[in-house]
């Protein structure tokens, strides 16, 4: 399997080429993209959420709770600084010693996670959130898209490194990071699957115009040109 750095730096990688795309497309602004190449980078960290004690585990719910804690004082109204920085210090402390644990005795590595039923869950998730938060659908589409991409670079990753080349053999843990569904935890399995079909439910006012976005998406990648225009290389001649 591999380590929290290869994973990481795998993700920035493809996520700095996904970024560098939707630029070239002009379908987003430079905030935007900036925010989506952060959440590609990210989401190659996601599955492992079930290995407990990981450094991936420990980044992620750390980004989680500042993120809640900063948060906060933004969604609810505060009358002084000090009840500011309490609020914001307990929701961090309720989430790290508190919810964290929880999870952790919850969680399985290579469990749950581990699927392409949690790619499409936090994908769907994902959607839903910045739609919520009132941002446009091809902005949330493409957060969505992201989130696909760190997830699968992460697994298939996994599953490169569970093949021994030089033994010429498969680890016992191939195929544990690539599986639709993780059979060996039904629990969560069907959770995931409650959260797809709940999340699918609340885009479909968006069904329609989701087609459309896709449609302008493929338009833009076909008139993407990969090779510079010679002409234009001409004139450094």
């Amino acid at each position: 399997m591999a380590n929290f750095a290869t994973h990481f730096k795998a993700a920035v990688v493809v996520s700095a080429a996904a970024s560098s795309v939707i630029l070239a497309t002009s379908l987003a602004d430079m905030s935007d993209i900036l925010l989506l190449f952060i959440l590609g980078a990210l989401a190659g960290l996601l599955p492992d959420l079930d290995a407990d004690k990981s450094r991936s585990l420990n980044s992620l719910f750390s980004i989680f709770a500042l993120c809640a804690a900063i948060g906060l004082p933004l969604a609810i109204e505060f009358h002084s600084l000090l009840s500011i920085w309490l609020s914001g210090l307990g929701v961090y402390l309720l989430i790290m010693y508190g919810l964290k644990p929880i999870f952790e005795s919850y969680t399985i590595h290579r469990g749950a996670s581990h699927s392409l039923l949690s790619v499409l869950m936090f994908a769907i998730i994902t959607v839903n959130i910045p739609l919520y938060l009132g941002k446009g659908l091809p902005f949330a589409l493409s957060c969505g898209v992201m989130v696909v991409l760190g997830m699968l670079t992460h697994l298939i990753l996994d599953e490169c490194y569970a093949v021994d080349i030089n033994n010429n053999e498969l680890k016992a843990s191939f195929g544990s990071a690539l599986k639709p569904v993780a059979t060996s935890a039904p629990l969560a399995s069907v959770l995931q699957i409650g959260v797809v079909l709940l999340g699918s439910y609340l885009l479909l006012p968006h069904y329609e115009d989701i087609s459309e976005v896709i449609r302008l998406w493929q338009s833009k990648l076909i008139s993407l040109p990969l090779l510079p225009d010679m002409d234009t290389l001409k004139r450094f001649y």
